[in-house]
């Protein structure tokens, strides 16, 4: 009798630890899983990348109008008739190829076309810069001549002077050319000054400047030539 209680308590203990066992092996397979063997057990947690921020944004810089032209009436006209007046160094300086073997001459005449060509074009961007129509050299020479007044006002040559420099050459074309020149010269230095003094855009100031010098020089030059003719 004692022996078969002892048998049948030692089969009760055997279940319970089986029992135990069971029990634990679920807990640690967790729910739906398999146990840990072989790194079979639960599934590696699942690592997600977030998406890379998008690059900051640069708003375009704010569209401005252009500035207003600081050109006043005087600048304006300035260049409106220095064009004409300058194209009518062309027209003189371009004579004395051919009419004259005096170098020192030629090559002021040389460089007189060189300078006012250049200039023509300078006021005329200058012009379409600030807004105002560009002015024609030719056809505005052409209507400038058509007024006595403003010819001698300018300092500018008279048809009648100019015809009768292509008929010259040798002394005589450089003794009606240099005076000619001369008072041309004069009269672009004077609208200079004027607008120097009543006009305030400051590209058209230095270039006025700038042109006030250079003539100024070539009178000189002119009137020691002048005076090593005579």
């Amino acid at each position: 009798m004692k022996n078969g209680l002892t048998t049948r308590s030692i089969a009760s203990s055997a279940l319970a630890v089986v029992a135990v066992l069971s029990l634990a092996t679920v807990a640690v397979a967790g729910p739906g899983g398999k146990g840990t063997g072989k790194g079979k057990g639960t599934p590696a947690a699942s690592t997600t990348t977030d998406p890379p921020p998008p690059p900051p944004t640069t708003d375009p810089p704010p569209t401005t109008d252009p500035p207003a032209s600081a050109a006043n009436e005087a600048d304006a006209d300035f260049v409106r008739m220095m064009i004409p007046h300058h194209q009518q160094a062309l027209v003189l300086s371009r004579l004395a190829p051919g009419r004259t073997t005096n170098i020192e001459l030629l090559t002021l005449a040389e460089r007189i076309d060189v300078e006012q060509t250049v200039e023509i074009a300078t006021m005329q961007q200058w012009q379409a810069f600030n807004g105002f129509d560009e002015t024609d050299p030719e056809g505005a020479y052409a209507m400038m001549m058509q007024d006595p007044a403003m010819i001698e006002m300018m300092g500018m040559a008279t048809q009648a002077e100019l015809d009768l420099l292509e008929t010259l050459s040798g002394s005589a074309f450089d003794q009606l050319f240099l005076p000619l020149m001369i008072d041309h010269h004069q009269g672009a230095v004077d609208m200079c000054v004027q607008v120097m003094t009543h006009g305030q855009e400051p590209v058209l100031q230095s270039m006025a400047n700038e042109m006030l010098t250079t003539q100024s020089t070539q009178i000189f030059q002119m009137q020691a030539m002048l005076a090593g003719i005579g």
